[in-house]
């Protein structure tokens, strides 16, 4: 069981940095809809959740190997939590 939840956080690991790449080299390229090149806004939303999002997936694989099985919970409702704040302000305060 411990290597199938190690294995697991392994990938959603992989998907935050993922995540926070693709962010980070769409600063000056069309981001979905959205042009950041012209919002500033917008921009320095994908800069901020791009780096949050490197800080988790970095304190995971910490957690991952320092720490027991149940404290990986963590790291899930952090990246969840960033992740899901950037889209909610994203989609609520894009005017």
């Amino acid at each position: 069981m411990q290597t199938l939840i190690s294995v697991a956080m392994i990938i959603f690991i992989i998907l935050l940095l993922v995540l926070a790449i693709y962010l980070l080299t769409h600063l000056s390229k069309d981001f979905l809809v959205f042009k950041p090149e012209s919002s500033p806004r917008i921009r320095q939303m994908m800069l901020v959740t791009s780096v949050l999002l490197f800080i988790v997936a970095i304190g995971g694989l910490l957690i991952l190997w320092l720490a027991p099985a149940q404290a990986n919970l963590i790291t899930l409702v952090a990246g969840s939590i960033v992740a899901a704040g950037f889209a909610i302000i994203l989609t609520n305060g894009n005017d």
